[in-house]
């Protein structure tokens, strides 16, 4: 059961069906095959095939991980690293790595050596860091060696990122190309990144959009996803936003978040299709319970201004809570707003001081200028001067223009 997920997943002998796959894992979990659950945790988790499910995706992994399995204690460190689905814990994440790496997977003893390399438990351990990242390099090579296509690609990150090893942008182009070589699209699609960026390769947008086509061509829904993206918006293709329906509608049927979200803008918009506002408002439904952050917003959005769907000031705030969650800086912002000016919540300076960090953190211009103000007038946090300067400063680098107006 667990091999046939594994085929359908990564397309071995078999085109690509997320839906398939998600079968097979649910069987094989069901049987407390531990890298079943694992599997079928990440699926929950990213969305992938079926619905976004937080509380699934901890559950499975954590009854993966009292079986043993190194891989799935790596994702646990992972959900409370990113802190998503859980609360952010660097210690707990660090505590997992630790353990996921003592238990051979390679991938937990990389993020073990990042967490010591950055101090997540409170003290910097250099040394250490280095000798779990040896190990790692070593464990992926024997595996890659031996014909094993997530070992070429974590190998290649680990070179082209140049965290943990000396970067090597030659050796990442080998080793992506051999994975997408050996039919991974995964391999395949970051081979077309490194041509598009020209990142350790000549840049060469025509070689990158066929290794995106031969991966969409084997369904993969994130190449299938991207071809409709570079068909809307006419990049390294013929713009034709008829193809890009046809695109979204193959990722779509994969249940992929994008390509449903895409499909939802490309139906309100009557771009390639037929304008049809409410089909549009099912499409982001959908994206949304994929675990689409942009198309939460857009529900959000929606209900605030009751497009669509009845005015509901109480839902709208729900759907922005749940994208700020998945760190969604607009929608951060937002809650920002409604706590600021009471706007379906009890007003609170101290929340909406919050939620406008949280926004400011992902780049959100307007949210780093409402963030300086506050430290300006000491409302929802202490006065600090220094503090709003240094927001000023970030809202204005930014582009807010009140931001620079202040700063002069």
């Amino acid at each position: 059961m667990f091999a046939s997920g594994e085929r359908y997943y990564w397309g071995r002998g078999v085109p690509i069906d997320w839906g398939a796959a998600a079968y097979w894992y649910a069987e094989a979990a069901q049987k407390e095959l531990p890298e079943a659950m694992t599997r079928l945790a990440v699926m929950y988790w990213r969305g992938e095939a079926v619905a976004y499910d937080k509380a699934q995706a901890l559950d499975l992994l954590r009854s993966a991980a009292e079986l043993g399995h190194a891989a799935a204690l790596t994702e646990l460190g992972a959900l409370y690293l990113e802190g998503d689905i859980v609360e952010r814990d660097l210690r707990r994440a660090t505590r997992y790595f630790r353990s996921a790496a003592e238990g051979g997977d390679p991938a937990g003893m990389v993020l073990f050596a990042r967490g010591l390399a950055a101090g997540w438990r409170g003290t910097r351990n250099e040394t250490a860091a280095k000798e779990w990242s040896e190990k790692a390099e070593k464990a992926y090579r024997q595996r890659a060696e031996a014909g094993d296509l997530s070992a070429m690609l974590g190998l290649a990150g680990m070179y082209r990122s140049g965290s943990e090893i000396a970067a090597d942008l030659n050796q990442a182009v080998a080793w992506y190309r051999k994975a997408a070589e050996a039919g991974s699209s995964q391999g395949m699609m970051a081979l077309a990144a490194l041509y598009l960026n020209g990142e350790g390769i000549e840049k060469d947008e025509v070689q990158g959009n066929q290794w995106i086509t031969r991966a969409a061509e084997r369904t993969d829904p994130d190449a299938i996803w991207l071809m409709a993206v570079a068909h809307r918006t006419g990049q390294g293709v013929a713009k034709d936003a008829a193809k890009a329906v046809d695109w979204c509608r193959k990722s779509a049927a994969q249940g992929h978040a994008g390509g449903l979200r895409l499909l939802s803008e490309l139906s309100a918009s009557g771009e390639g299709i037929e304008k049809d506002d409410k089909q549009a408002l099912e499409w982001t439904k959908e994206a949304a319970e994929h675990g689409s952050r942009q198309a939460l917003r857009d529900l959000g959005i929606r209900h605030l201004e009751g497009r669509g769907v009845d005015k509901d000031e109480a839902a709208a705030i729900a759907y922005f809570r749940r994208a700020a969650k998945l760190h969604d800086g607009e929608s951060a912002y937002r809650l920002g707003e409604t706590y600021a000016e009471g706007r379906g919540v009890a007003s609170g300076e101290a929340q909406a001081a919050d939620w406008f960090r949280r926004a400011a953190l992902r780049d959100h211009p307007r949210a780093a200028y409402r963030l300086a103000l506050m430290y300006t007038d000491g409302r929802g946090v202490d006065k600090n001067p220094e503090l709003a300067a240094l927001w000023y400063r970030g809202a204005a680098r930014l582009g807010d223009p009140d931001a620079e107006r202040a700063l002069k």
